[in-house]
Protein backbone atom coordinates (compact mmCIF):
# COMPACT_ATOMS: atom_id res chain seq x y z
CA UNK A 1 0.00 0.00 0.00
CA UNK A 2 1.82 3.23 -1.11
CA UNK A 3 -0.29 6.63 0.23
CA UNK A 4 0.97 9.61 -0.65
CA UNK A 5 -0.63 13.38 -0.40
CA UNK A 6 -3.47 14.63 -3.40
CA UNK A 7 -1.75 17.19 -5.49
CA UNK A 8 -3.25 20.49 -6.67
CA UNK A 9 -2.41 22.48 -9.79
CA UNK A 10 -2.53 25.53 -10.67
CA UNK A 11 -3.14 27.90 -13.63
CA UNK A 12 -1.13 30.57 -12.15
CA UNK A 13 1.82 28.95 -11.81
CA UNK A 14 3.28 26.59 -15.03
CA UNK A 15 6.11 24.79 -12.99
CA UNK A 16 3.49 23.36 -10.58
CA UNK A 17 2.20 20.76 -12.96
CA UNK A 18 5.97 19.81 -13.33
CA UNK A 19 6.68 19.84 -9.41
CA UNK A 20 3.89 17.64 -9.15
CA UNK A 21 4.66 15.76 -11.84
CA UNK A 22 8.01 15.04 -9.69
CA UNK A 23 5.85 14.02 -6.81
CA UNK A 24 4.26 11.59 -8.94
CA UNK A 25 7.58 9.61 -10.19
CA UNK A 26 8.38 9.53 -6.69
CA UNK A 27 5.05 7.74 -5.65
CA UNK A 28 5.44 5.77 -8.89
CA UNK A 29 8.73 4.41 -8.44
CA UNK A 30 8.22 3.47 -4.35
CA UNK A 31 5.15 1.71 -5.53
CA UNK A 32 7.15 0.03 -8.46
CA UNK A 33 10.11 -0.25 -6.06
CA UNK A 34 10.37 -4.26 -4.43
CA UNK A 35 11.43 -4.40 -0.76
CA UNK A 36 14.54 -5.84 -0.58
CA UNK A 37 13.15 -8.40 2.37
CA UNK A 38 12.61 -12.08 2.29
CA UNK A 39 8.56 -11.80 2.82
CA UNK A 40 8.39 -8.55 0.71
CA UNK A 41 4.40 -9.09 0.16
CA UNK A 42 4.03 -8.33 3.75
CA UNK A 43 6.29 -5.27 3.60
CA UNK A 44 4.06 -2.09 2.75
CA UNK A 45 5.06 1.21 1.90
CA UNK A 46 4.15 4.57 2.96
CA UNK A 47 5.05 7.69 1.12
CA UNK A 48 4.84 11.17 2.67
CA UNK A 49 5.58 14.49 1.03
CA UNK A 50 5.68 17.33 3.36
CA UNK A 51 6.73 21.34 2.57
CA UNK A 52 9.82 22.54 5.52
CA UNK A 53 8.01 26.11 6.23
CA UNK A 54 10.24 28.65 8.08
CA UNK A 55 8.60 30.21 10.84
CA UNK A 56 8.95 33.91 12.22
CA UNK A 57 10.88 33.02 14.97
CA UNK A 58 13.29 30.85 13.07
CA UNK A 59 11.97 27.07 13.62
CA UNK A 60 10.49 25.43 11.17
CA UNK A 61 7.06 23.49 10.49
CA UNK A 62 5.96 21.08 7.93
CA UNK A 63 3.13 20.96 5.59
CA UNK A 64 1.58 18.68 3.80
CA UNK A 65 3.26 19.35 0.41
CA UNK A 66 0.18 20.20 -2.11
CA UNK A 67 2.39 22.42 -4.37
CA UNK A 68 5.92 23.41 -4.87
CA UNK A 69 8.02 25.99 -6.52
CA UNK A 70 11.39 25.90 -7.52
CA UNK A 71 13.78 25.95 -4.35
CA UNK A 72 11.34 25.14 -2.30
CA UNK A 73 12.55 22.60 0.33
CA UNK A 74 10.47 18.81 0.23
CA UNK A 75 10.45 16.51 3.25
CA UNK A 76 9.76 12.99 2.39
CA UNK A 77 8.63 10.28 4.95
CA UNK A 78 8.69 6.86 3.62
CA UNK A 79 7.67 4.45 6.19
CA UNK A 80 8.59 0.50 5.84
CA UNK A 81 6.33 -1.61 7.98
CA UNK A 82 6.06 -5.44 8.17
CA UNK A 83 2.08 -6.85 8.16
CA UNK A 84 3.30 -9.99 7.93
CA UNK A 85 3.93 -13.04 10.27
CA UNK A 86 7.20 -13.78 10.22
CA UNK A 87 10.06 -11.61 10.23
CA UNK A 88 10.81 -9.44 7.21
CA UNK A 89 14.86 -10.11 6.39
CA UNK A 90 17.49 -7.98 5.03
CA UNK A 91 15.61 -4.90 4.52
CA UNK A 92 16.39 -1.59 2.82
CA UNK A 93 14.60 1.53 1.29
CA UNK A 94 15.67 2.68 -1.79
CA UNK A 95 14.65 6.59 -2.38
CA UNK A 96 15.22 7.95 -5.55
CA UNK A 97 16.40 11.71 -6.01
CA UNK A 98 15.32 12.61 -10.07
CA UNK A 99 17.27 14.22 -12.40
CA UNK A 100 16.74 17.96 -12.84
CA UNK A 101 13.89 18.04 -10.55
CA UNK A 102 15.10 17.91 -7.01
CA UNK A 103 18.26 17.83 -5.46
CA UNK A 104 19.48 15.90 -2.28
CA UNK A 105 20.27 18.09 1.04
CA UNK A 106 23.65 17.11 2.44
CA UNK A 107 23.08 15.59 5.88
CA UNK A 108 19.88 15.68 6.12
CA UNK A 109 18.91 11.96 5.30
CA UNK A 110 17.86 10.42 8.67
CA UNK A 111 18.99 7.27 9.89
CA UNK A 112 22.28 8.96 9.25
CA UNK A 113 23.86 5.39 8.00
CA UNK A 114 22.60 6.50 4.49
CA UNK A 115 24.57 5.23 1.30
CA UNK A 116 23.78 7.05 -2.15
CA UNK A 117 24.38 6.16 -5.73
CA UNK A 118 25.12 8.32 -8.91
CA UNK A 119 23.42 5.16 -10.98
CA UNK A 120 21.06 3.21 -8.66
CA UNK A 121 23.23 0.62 -8.82
CA UNK A 122 26.15 0.67 -6.90
CA UNK A 123 25.94 2.22 -3.16
CA UNK A 124 28.99 3.46 -0.92
CA UNK A 125 28.72 5.86 2.38
CA UNK A 126 28.46 9.14 2.29
CA UNK A 127 30.16 11.22 1.36
CA UNK A 128 30.48 10.00 -2.50
CA UNK A 129 34.08 10.40 -3.87
CA UNK A 130 35.25 9.80 -7.06
CA UNK A 131 38.82 9.30 -9.10
CA UNK A 132 39.76 12.09 -11.99
CA UNK A 133 42.17 13.19 -13.70
CA UNK A 134 44.49 16.47 -12.49
CA UNK A 135 47.35 18.01 -14.35
CA UNK A 136 48.18 14.36 -15.23
CA UNK A 137 47.71 12.77 -11.83
CA UNK A 138 44.59 10.78 -10.21
CA UNK A 139 43.15 12.06 -7.62
CA UNK A 140 40.12 11.58 -5.55
CA UNK A 141 37.66 14.03 -5.12
CA UNK A 142 34.24 14.83 -3.93
CA UNK A 143 30.70 14.09 -5.15
CA UNK A 144 29.01 17.00 -5.01
CA UNK A 145 25.47 15.68 -3.03
CA UNK A 146 23.25 17.47 -5.50
CA UNK A 147 24.65 14.84 -7.99
CA UNK A 148 23.31 11.93 -5.82
CA UNK A 149 20.43 10.06 -7.58
CA UNK A 150 19.38 7.34 -4.62
CA UNK A 151 19.70 7.06 -1.30
CA UNK A 152 19.42 3.71 0.43
CA UNK A 153 19.26 2.70 4.02
CA UNK A 154 20.07 -0.79 5.34
CA UNK A 155 17.06 -1.33 7.65
CA UNK A 156 17.80 -4.83 8.60
CA UNK A 157 15.36 -7.78 10.12
CA UNK A 158 11.69 -5.99 10.20
CA UNK A 159 9.73 -8.13 12.85
CA UNK A 160 6.17 -8.69 12.26
CA UNK A 161 4.14 -5.37 13.51
CA UNK A 162 6.83 -3.32 13.30
CA UNK A 163 7.63 -0.16 11.02
CA UNK A 164 10.58 1.80 9.81
CA UNK A 165 11.11 5.28 8.59
CA UNK A 166 13.46 6.96 6.24
CA UNK A 167 13.60 10.62 6.15
CA UNK A 168 15.08 12.79 3.38
CA UNK A 169 15.03 16.38 2.60
CA UNK A 170 15.28 17.56 -1.21
CA UNK A 171 15.18 21.34 -2.71
CA UNK A 172 12.78 21.56 -5.75
CA UNK A 173 15.74 22.24 -8.33
CA UNK A 174 15.27 25.44 -10.27
CA UNK A 175 15.00 24.82 -14.14
CA UNK A 176 17.99 26.14 -16.31
CA UNK A 177 16.08 28.61 -18.10
CA UNK A 178 15.31 30.43 -14.39
CA UNK A 179 18.55 30.31 -13.98
CA UNK A 180 19.77 31.95 -16.99
CA UNK A 181 17.18 34.73 -16.20
CA UNK A 182 18.31 35.33 -12.90
CA UNK A 183 21.99 36.31 -14.41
Amino acid sequence: MTTFNQHRLTETNPLSMRIVMILLFWITVLAGTKVFAADAQAVDVRLQAFQVVTQDKGGEKLVPAIEANPGDTIEYQVTYQNHGKSIAKGVAATLPVPDGAMVYLDGSAAPKAVQASLDGKQFSPLPLTREVMRNGRRTVEPVPPEQYRFLRWDLGDLAPGKAATVTSRMRVAVPPSARLARS
